[in-house]
């Protein structure tokens, strides 16, 4: 349950709504889906479920110099490549640690995804214990130092600072 702080503005489902979905979770979800009054971000605009609306993939591959369809391997880079397209300023990652070794693929384009969004100055997070931990939270990967370094540096002297 969402507190008062946080609320759901949309809902993130690019199964097929009619041949895919279904299969996958059985009818109850995508019936109730036709209820649902949020933004409602899918594959394609279905006239059954009154609030969807068709992801912008033309317009977010264009966006970020992309060939349609590379590193879309789960909902969550869909979700991921949005927040960025839309310029929000953080992304909060709940539940989308694909820690199954069948799911690599998964795990790599999300991580892509949020180094997309780092990049551009969007703070990332993720909860402790979760996969994406070591990827969002740099105070704990430099803890042992970045990969090729003997010891820890400091940022103050990465970036050749005097200041202390």
């Amino acid at each position: 349950q969402l507190g008062k702080s946080h609320e759901l503005n949309r809902l993130y489902v690019m199964d097929d709504l009619e041949l895919r979905l279904p299969y996958y979770d059985g009818p109850e979800f995508p019936e109730w889906l036709k209820g649902y009054e949020g933004r409602l971000i899918t594959s394609k605009r279905y006239d059954e479920w009154p609030s969807s609306e068709e992801f912008p993939l033309v317009e977010v591959a264009r966006f970020f110099g992309l060939p349609l369809g590379i590193a879309y391997y789960s909902t969550c880079d869909y979700m991921l490549s949005h927040a960025i397209y839309e310029g929000v300023s953080e992304i909060h990652l709940f539940g989308v640690d694909c820690v199954s070794k069948k799911m690599d693929q998964i795990r790599c384009s999300i991580a892509l995804w949020i180094g997309a969004a780092m990049s551009r100055g969007i703070r990332v997070t993720a909860p402790n214990g979760s996969a994406f931990r070591w990827w969002t939270y740099a105070g704990r990967i430099l803890e042992r130092g970045p990969y090729g370094y003997v010891g820890v540096p400091r940022i103050e002297e990465l970036a050749g600072s005097t200041a202390t």
